[in-house]
């Protein structure tokens, strides 16, 4: 469950973008991101609707049954939408280089190679031009990836 810190003078709720910061309210999906989802739902649907088909037709399944089945079908889809849709926004980005500008822990010592922690994940890592060596334990920041290992300098 999730409380809103109040305003202490009006003894209100904060504000609508306060409570979508915190993780409180989930944001609703753009159109396009609903559109692209329901373009990657479409090939299941029309399996969906071709196996409801040969059910009625060839095994005899009442048409009330397959009725059924692919209204359910469709249902969880739309359903599921509200929920993930998200993940098909265009500026949803993710992966290794969402972690440029981000802060981690060097784990090892780098000279220039070595291991950071940065969030929950351990990484590669090698020493920005310039940077010698990081000492153990050190903060670091993420300056540029190659492949799957971060480039880092000492966070200052």
């Amino acid at each position: 469950m999730c409380a809103l810190p109040r305003h202490r003078a009006l003894g209100t709720h904060a504000p609508r973008s306060r409570a979508l910061e915190s993780g409180c309210m989930q944001r609703v999906p753009s159109r396009e991101a609903l559109l692209r989802y329901a373009a990657f739902q479409l090939p299941g649907i029309a399996l969906a609707g071709a196996l409801s088909f040969a059910a009625w037709e060839w095994f005899a399944v009442p048409a009330w049954a397959v009725s059924a089945a692919f209204a359910l079908w469709v249902a969880k889809d739309a359903v599921l939408a509200r929920f993930v849709a998200h993940a098909y926004e265009p500026s949803a980005r993710g992966g290794p280089h969402d972690l440029v500008g981000k802060r981690g822990v060097a784990e090892t010592e780098l000279g220039p190679h070595g291991t950071v922690r940065i969030r929950a994940e351990r990484w590669r890592a090698t020493c920005a031009l310039g940077v010698d060596r990081i000492e153990a334990g050190a903060a670091v920041r993420v300056v540029e990836i190659e492949g799957l290992t971060v480039i880092v300098e000492p966070a200052g």
